[in-house]
């Protein structure tokens, strides 16, 4: 073999350079991208060998060109021969040993290659195992997640199974209740038409006395006469509106506020009944005072130390000096004034307070259906339930401003027991449930609070 033929031989065991695009070609170069930093100073040094190499090989023909021409027909001495054959054999000892250095370095070479070509297959081992252990992982995952899906579905099943018993509940309790309502509001039926006529009959002894006697009775003196609801009114708002120690207790609510326009003059109570509100009045050290038609009610207030006066509303409220009063007060009132009535009191309330003065009409709320459907028409007094949007427009309409609706709950709602807290539709659930509850079980009663404009 020629020293070219060898020195490409090495080279390309080295992949000095790398060709083809085959499987072995790509481990080449991954194999020699493992190997270069352990074989750059190596191949520097071959690189040194192979020019070492060359110029032997030119001085070599070098050589052969010179004993050419000293062997031609002009010939030449047996010493020059001699001196010319020492020189080859060197040159040829020193090809041998690069040879020998040659193939040297294909030996370490190929057990680099050996070393990394097992380093690769330990890798690929761990690679195999690592993803196989992967896909174990996310195989368990899925299983668990699809474990933790039905469980949360069997307690959603469960959660809508409970919401469909407690509405099939409360349409059993709507349906009780709206039967008895009905009953009971036969009943009211019944006792209404017997008290109209019984009023007709009273508006026909007016008549009749009104033509008897030409000269009218005053307003002050009408209100003292009394009726035949006179003699149990008090024995009814006991029994129906509560103690007065309770009904005390609800219009103190309403203290902050009066405190508010103290300085503003006397707060009149119209209907001031027993006193209950005058009373947290005076306790409170504010200027108060009530009307009231019902002399019964009157006595009681005056005998516990309270300045009450037998009068009637509008009677009073006209003849109040203009720009008077800090606060007209009325608590369950309007419910007995026909729409006129009441368009009027409001008017003539406003015409009595100072710029700033306040109102507080309080009345029974018939967004209840317990209320409006029932509870209203216990009072054989009440003339019609007033819907808190039509008395807020009213106050709002005839001049007062900032009137807005105060609700007035007497009792905790005990509906909220019921609602669910947890599950998928909790929040709609509650919602609605909620709205069957202010419907049904909402404020008793509620205010409309405004002011004079200043």
């Amino acid at each position: 073999m020629s020293v070219d033929e060898s020195i490409s031989g090495v080279n390309s065991s080295f992949g000095l350079p790398i060709t083809g695009h085959g499987p072995s070609s790509l481990i080449k170069r991954i194999t020699a991208k493992f190997i270069w930093p352990f074989l750059r100073h190596q191949v520097d040094l071959n690189h040194v060998l192979v020019a070492e190499i060359r110029e032997l090989q030119a001085r070599q023909a070098v050589l052969s060109a010179v004993v050419e021409h000293q062997l031609s027909p002009t010939g030449q001495t047996t010493v020059t021969l001699g001196h010319l054959g020492s020189q080859l054999e060197f040159i040829e000892d020193g090809l041998h040993n690069v040879e020998n250095a040659l193939h040297i370095l294909e030996g370490q070479y190929t057990s680099v290659v050996m070393q990394r070509e097992s380093h690769l297959a330990d890798v690929q081992t761990h690679l195999t195992t690592r993803t196989q252990q992967l896909e174990n992982q996310i195989d368990l995952s899925h299983r668990q997640l699809l474990a933790r899906f039905y469980d949360g579905f069997g307690a959603l099943q469960r959660d809508v199974t409970d919401i469909v018993s407690q509405f099939a509940d409360l349409a059993t309790l709507v349906g009780e209740y709206e039967a008895r309502t009905h009953v009971e509001l036969d009943v009211e039926r019944r006792q209404i038409a017997g008290a109209l006529a019984r009023m007709a009959e009273v508006d026909h002894f007016l008549t009749e006395v009104k033509r008897s006697y030409p000269e009218l009775a005053k307003p002050e003196q009408l209100v003292k006469l009394s009726t035949g609801f006179d003699a149990v009114s008090r024995a009814h708002a006991l029994r129906f509106r509560g103690s007065f120690d309770e009904v005390k207790e609800r219009v103190s609510i309403y203290l902050p506020e009066l405190k508010s326009i103290a300085a503003l003059g006397p707060v009149l109570d119209v209907g001031c009944g027993g006193g209950e509100l005058l009373t947290v009045l005076k306790e409170n050290d504010l200027d108060a005072y009530g009307i009231e038609i019902l002399g019964s009610a009157v006595d009681e207030c005056v005998a516990a130390g309270l300045d009450a006066r037998v009068d009637d509303a509008l009677h009073h409220l006209a003849a109040v000096p203009k720009a008077s009063l800090g606060a007209v007060t009325a608590i369950h009132v309007v419910e007995h004034l026909g729409m006129d009535t009441l368009i009027e009191m409001i008017d003539l309330a406003l015409q009595a307070l100072k710029p700033g003065g306040m109102i507080i009409f309080e009345t029974p709320n018939p967004g209840n259906v317990m209320v409006g459907a029932d509870s209203f028409y216990i009072d054989p007094t009440h003339d019609h339930p007033i819907p808190s949007a039509l008395l807020e427009f009213l106050v709002s309409i005839r001049g007062f401003t900032d009137a807005h609706v105060v609700p007035l709950k007497r009792a905790p709602n005990l509906f909220t027991n019921v609602m669910p807290t947890e599950g998928v539709w909790a929040n709609d659930v509650s919602r609605v449930a909620q709205h069957v509850a202010n419907v049904f079980l909402g404020a008793e009663d509620y205010a409309v609070v405004a002011r004079r404009a200043v």
